[in-house]
């Protein structure tokens, strides 16, 4: 034992070691380049021991011990890398991803068989990539250039061209190849034509160009009207109209070029026109239907009455004075230093029928007479908002006492043609010595459409008839047999109705109210 107080040192030396202070970049390649590693490991003193892992599974040795080494794997994609670093026993561990980017293989195909200037010439791209996208740049030797991958290119000139193309992928990888195009010189088609007219030959000349040292061979289409193999032909059109005339020509080189041109073929001009009959004092329209090939057209038209018109399109008023009359008219269209042509149709002119009308009034009762029989359409509007289709109306004006009242007449005959004629109607209110209750009754009033109409002293001619406030009939009831009360019954809308009653002569009008 040790007294109280007693103490005890030791010391102990301890040796501690730096860790590498790992870091790396890693420089990605294109397929076949390798990828770059550069180490930025540092350490304050000591000797580092590097061990790279390059993470390539198709290799089972992929470890190197370089501080910056270079790799190629072999297939291009991403892959892990990890470096570890060691300093007197100490280790520090990273990793990486490594790419090595595939490259594009740069590969095209040129048309089967003769390759012709002044032609498109199909380019058909066949490259490939194993993975990614790629951009394509063509330079056609002629200072044309296309970014297309199958670009379509049309050579000036028959000589012989280098076209490169080159493939980049999405990360600057790049392949190209380069071909040689020969081309052939292909025939130009091309013509002219004479004067086109339908009774003399119209003549085709060839001005375009032909390969020179080669067999040209010319086949004329004329619309499918006719064909031929010479080089200047003459046709004959029998058809006025528009032709697409259409010349092919095929050198034994393997070109050929095509061209169609449309002639336009002069012929006697076509007069047409139409016009429907019109009723008196309205214009007669003719619309010009005449046509020709080409150019303009002058008109000559006779109306059938002395009058004449220069017009395309004229309109005309005839004059009839009331009788129907039939017309010949004649249309010459003229061509300017061409055939002419015309032609003639007839046109009637209806006479209107006579709206004119006479009547009788008898306090406010009127009758009314159409002066013209016999029309398809009668109508009659009597100033109260009252109607009529009759022929001969007999009419009750109830609005008020007295008044005056335009009455109009239209009618409609069977050519279709309308007149109109309006008077005036005085209504002196001569049936006021009549009550408005005197000897009939309405009850209940108001109700809801189910009402009585009682009549003192039924005579023969009696007759019940509800209005509604625009004079328009909404219900007439059967008075036979004679009675004294007659039950009415109304499906109608909410408001305000007039009864009116005749009675021997005599009229009676009542307003009721219908209120459901």
């Amino acid at each position: 034992s040790q007294p109280y107080g007693y103490t005890e040192t030791a010391t102990i030396p301890v040796v501690v070691t730096e860790i590498p202070k790992i870091g790396f970049k890693v420089l990605n390649a294109c397929e076949k380049v390798a990828v770059n590693f550069t180490n930025l490991t540092t350490i304050g003193a000591g000797t580092v021991v590097y061990s790279w892992d390059f993470g390539d599974p198709s290799i089972t040795t992929d470890i190197s011990s370089a501080k910056s080494p270079k790799y190629i794997y072999t297939n291009a994609g991403a892959y892990k890398v990890t470096l570890k670093a060691t300093a007197s026993g100490c280790t520090a561990e990273l990793s990486k991803n490594a790419n090595q980017f595939a490259t594009p293989v740069a590969k095209y195909d040129l048309p089967k068989g003769a390759i012709c200037d002044k032609s498109d010439v199909q380019f058909t791209n066949m490259s490939t990539i194993k993975m990614g996208n790629m951009g394509y740049t063509w330079d056609f030797g002629d200072g044309g250039i296309s970014n297309f991958a199958s670009p379509i290119h049309q050579f000036a000139t028959s000589t012989t061209k280098q076209v490169k193309m080159r493939c980049v992928s999405e990360f600057g990888c790049m392949d190209s190849i380069t071909k040689t195009v020969t081309l052939m010189e292909a025939p130009n088609a091309d013509f002219t034509w004479g004067a086109a007219c339908n009774l003399t030959n119209t003549d085709f000349t060839f001005n375009g160009s032909k390969p020179s040292g080669w067999l040209t061979t010319f086949n004329w289409n004329f619309a499918g009207e006719g064909s031929t193999t010479l080089e200047n032909p003459s046709k004959l059109f029998n058809i006025v109209g528009r032709k697409a005339v259409t010349l092919t020509l095929v050198s034994n080189n393997g070109c050929a070029d095509v061209i169609t041109k449309d002639v336009n073929v002069k012929l006697q001009s076509k007069a047409d026109f139409v016009i429907a009959d019109v009723c008196e004092d309205d214009d007669a329209v003719f619309t010009n239907k005449s046509t020709v090939s080409q150019g303009n057209l002058l008109y000559n038209w006779k109306f059938g009455d002395t009058t004449t018109s220069s017009s395309q399109s004229p309109r005309h008023r005839y004059t009839i004075n009331g009788v129907s009359q039939t017309f010949n008219v004649t249309l010459v269209a003229v061509v300017p230093g061409g055939c002419s042509d015309s032609i003639s149709l007839p046109v009637s002119v209806n006479a209107k029928p006579k709206s004119d009308f006479t009547y009788t009034t008898g306090g406010r009762q009127v009758n009314f007479k159409a002066t013209q029989p016999l029309n398809t359409l009668y109508q009659w509007r009597f100033g109260d908002g009252g109607s009529s289709n009759n022929a001969n109306p007999q009419y009750n004006y109830l609005t008020f006492p007295t008044g005056k009242y335009t009455a109009c007449l239209a009618v409609v005959n069977a050519a279709g043609c309308f007149s109109e004629t309006c008077k005036e109607i005085s209504i002196t209110g001569g049936v006021n010595t009549i009550t408005k209750n005197a000897g009939v009754q309405v009850y209940p009033n108001p109700n809801k459409g189910n009402f009585t109409v009682s009549i003192e002293e039924p005579k023969s001619d009696i007759s019940i008839t509800v209005y509604n406030l625009l004079g328009e009939i909404v219900k007439t009831i059967d008075a036979h047999p004679l009675k004294a009360n007659y039950s009415v019954e109304m499906n109608v809308a909410n408001g305000v109705y007039l009864v009116k009653v005749t009675n021997g002569g005599l009229t009676s009008t009542q307003k009721v109210t219908i209120n459901k």
